[in-house]
């Protein structure tokens, strides 16, 4: 089942990454560092935004609905609730500050004008609600669902970018590829509310279950969990922040084309994590559930590093081909990068593992460590050795997390390291 299931999901995330990757191309491509350094800060403050409103409903919900303990449409109702609330509250928010002239800060650190805040607050409401609602589909057993929706969304943004800036007209900048990455956020996410929605039980009488009840059951179950998320995407991000802040938004262009390179290679890993947050929920067989996340850890990890070997390899000619002169300061912190994204491939798989066990504050956890570190030695190296410094901290916090959720894996399962890292021929033969 792990290979079968897995492979759906590696072959959708694949296509999306090719997708992504054409459109990244694209985009750096046409752009240029600076644009492309304030395109990618602009998407940096959107997820992060978006994950620290999330709540934890999404994740909240997986042992809810395996459980049986609530219906999916009222649990559906209850997490678009909270969605709802958060975003106006968001708008209120955002009113305010622009009345009391804190807007400027935005205009100043990422060229945000009115159109621009408008277009970033719809990508937030509908990155949140996708991230929610998608839980509920891999507590159905659906893990494919996402990603297929994913793999359109990639196909519409590459074919809207590239009819956009492929006509080469004026003032086709950042801000219009914002505008496209809003509405493609925003398809998605109605498509993935239209499945979920469709599968959802209807009882021959309708139950008065209370969403306003459920909703706060599921914040204060998943907030925690949430916390890892929004923890963990700082670490990925936070170094873009403070290459803009010591060395401009010109290297975190450059930066930001080795982070989207090296980051292909958590496809692998990415794929079977999903597939974790199912089966790591099943309780009749935790045995059988424990050696099944060490064999994901294992197929994970390894076929990271066969891949991230060859992409050191290649790296130079890579990103020369790809990317042009322009951007060939980027090769020695893709490089510096790849320990870390090879390690944290483990971790990756992990996380889904304790979502699913009801474990996610072991997320948090680890996702705190590497916030610690990487902001520690960034601090350290960014200033004067600017992106190469952002990725070797990076990686440092990478291996630091992970180490730390193999501990807490083994202590969980009681199973030796031995059992859990040993290679065997059934990690990547069907069983």
């Amino acid at each position: 089942m792990l290979l079968r299931r897995g492979g759906g999901v590696l072959a959708a995330r694949l296509g999306q990454a090719a997708l992504n990757a054409l459109a990244g191309w694209f985009v750096a491509g046409r752009l240029g560092p600076e644009a492309q350094g304030a395109y990618t800060l602009s998407i940096f403050v959107i997820m992060v935004v978006s994950s620290v409103v999330n709540g934890g409903v999404g994740l909240a919900a997986v042992p809810v609905l395996r459980k049986g303990e609530a219906s999916l449409a009222a649990v559906i109702r209850a997490q678009v609730l909270w969605c709802t609330a958060v975003c106006a509250g968001l708008g209120v928010a955002v009113v305010v500050a622009w009345r009391v002239g804190a807007h400027a800060a935005l205009d100043s650190a990422l060229g945000w004008g009115p159109t621009e805040t408008v277009t970033a607050g719809v990508a937030v409401g509908a990155l949140l609600l996708f991230d929610v609602l998608v839980y509920n589909l891999n507590a159905r057993g659906r893990v494919l669902d996402g990603p297929l929706v994913n793999l359109g969304r990639a196909a519409l943004f590459l074919a809207a970018v590239s009819m956009l800036l492929g006509r080469g007209e004026p003032g086709r900048g950042w801000q219009s590829v914002l505008v496209v990455y809003a509405g493609a956020q925003t398809l998605a996410m109605v498509v993935v509310l239209i499945r979920v929605w469709s599968t959802a039980e209807r009882p021959a009488t309708p139950t008065a279950e209370p969403a306003t009840a459920l909703m706060k059951s599921l914040v204060r179950h998943g907030w925690v969990g949430q916390l890892s998320s929004v923890v963990s995407l700082l670490h990925l991000r936070l170094d873009l922040a403070l290459v803009a802040w010591w060395h401009g938004i010109g290297i975190v262009g450059v930066y930001s084309v080795a982070v989207m390179v090296g980051e292909l290679l958590w496809l692998i890993s990415g794929a079977l994590q999903p597939i974790l947050v199912y089966t790591a929920s099943a309780v009749d067989d935790p045995k059988g559930r424990d050696q099944t996340t060490a064999r994901a850890v294992r197929l994970g990890f390894f076929v990271t590093a066969l891949a991230g070997v060859s992409l050191w390899i290649v790296a130079p000619h890579l990103l020369g081909l790809l990317f042009g002169d322009a951007y060939s300061g980027a090769i020695a912190p893709l490089r510096a990068l790849l320990p870390g994204i090879i390690g944290f491939s483990a971790g990756a798989v992990l996380a889904g593992d304790f979502i699913g066990r009801g474990r996610p504050a072991w997320n948090t956890q680890a996702s705190l460590l590497t916030v610690v570190v990487n902001l520690g030695t960034g601090l350290w190296l960014i200033p004067a050795h600017g992106a190469l410094g952002a990725a070797w901290a990076s990686t440092a916090a990478y291996l630091a997390g992970t180490m730390l959720m193999l501990i807490r894996f083994r202590h969980g399962t009681n199973l030796t390291w031995w059992e859990i890292l040993r290679p065997r021929s059934s990690d990547i033969l069907p069983s």
